[in-house]
């Protein structure tokens, strides 16, 4: 070949490369404002594909899809929606009684008594909700355009869905064409990558799930205001090792002390200290393998770190890529090692 000929070969690689960077920023730029739903459709999808896989050889792939982003609509997004409507719509998080406890009167009289200041408890909590509903309506043009967006990354998120079921297969397959590793690399990287994603899932979110439920219910008997909305909040804290359902159930059991129901404060505490607080162990050691588990130091950086990088899907995706990293250098060592074998 000619220098000529090397000449302009060498032009075209590098003006493939700045045209693919290029596009590829650009299309960043695009996706990011919706990265967060992006992350979960991709999320839900992973988790839907084995029922995708069993439901289209019956009912044909688009159906299924279609039955299962509803069935997800249904389970998800729409209580979300009407739990946070709720809310919106003037939902209580802070107990009336509490508010109105004669022990209020006496913290007030007791401070001024002794201090010399008058708090005046619930005149400041008055207060403090009066500013927030003058901020929320100074702010209102902004939370319109917030809502905005959020119906349209709804949207997105269940296209999304919707395709990455149908056309998951042919992503898969485009993915391995375009990757330039060899087929016995890309299907073990492949298989590590579906055991960790699902030993992250079972034995970090399914776990936290199933924790943050059966302490709701522990709230729910012990008839503790808005169960709903405290049980959401827990499902989510025990995402977090650092945290757990315990900062919810501890203030609780502190709520029913203050209002007098000592018997209603003591078996919710045991009940936290025995059923809750054993879900973690045992649940966690049935449904992931030992192989695949991950460290509670590294699921803690990799849920702080992905919600500082990602955002809330951090939760989710921090130690999941965590555990990537770590399977992807056991791939590239196991493979280069038996390429050294003599």
């Amino acid at each position: 070949m000619s220098s000529h000929e090397v000449r302009g070969a060498n032009v075209r690689v590098v003006f493939a490369g700045v045209l693919v960077t290029v596009l590829g920023v650009i299309s960043g730029l695009m996706l990011l404002p919706f990265l967060t739903y992006l992350l979960a459709a991709a999320l839900l999808a992973f988790v839907l594909y084995p029922l995708q896989e069993r439901l289209s050889g019956r009912i044909g792939s688009q159906a299924s899809a279609a039955v299962l982003v509803t069935l997800s609509v249904l389970g998800v997004v729409l209580p979300l929606g009407l739990l946070l409507y709720g809310l919106a719509s003037g939902g209580r998080v802070v107990p009336r009684e509490l508010e109105e406890l004669p022990q209020l009167r006496t913290v007030d009289s007791l401070v001024e008594q002794y201090l010399g200041v008058e708090i005046a408890i619930r005149s400041q909590l008055n207060a403090a909700l009066g500013q927030l509903s003058s901020m929320l309506a100074e702010q209102s043009s902004g939370i319109i355009g917030a809502g905005v967006h959020a119906t349209l990354g709804v949207l997105l998120l269940v296209f999304v869905i919707y395709y990455l079921l149908k056309d998951g297969r042919q992503l898969v397959q485009w993915l391995k064409y375009v990757t330039p590793l060899p087929q016995t690399v890309q299907d073990e990287l492949y298989e590590r990558t579906t055991a960790m994603t699902w030993a992250v899932l079972k034995g970090h979110v399914l776990v936290a799930v199933v924790q943050g439920l059966v302490a709701g219910v522990g709230l729910f008997v012990a008839g503790i205001p808005n169960a709903g909305f405290w049980t959401l909040v827990m499902m989510i804290l025990a995402l977090v090792p650092i945290l757990g359902v315990g900062i919810v159930v501890g203030p609780a059991v502190l709520y029913l002390a203050v209002v007098n129901r000592l018997l209603a404060a003591v078996l919710l505490a045991v009940y936290g200290l025995t059923i809750v607080a054993l879900i973690d162990d045992y649940l966690r050691a049935y449904l992931i393998d030992r192989g695949s588990a991950l460290n509670s130091a590294v699921i803690l950086v990799g849920v702080f770190g992905g919600i500082y990088v990602l955002g809330p899907m951090g939760l989710f995706y921090g130690p999941i890529l965590l555990g990537l990293f770590k399977a992807t250098i056991e791939v590239f060592d196991d493979y280069y090692e038996v390429l050294n074998q003599p």
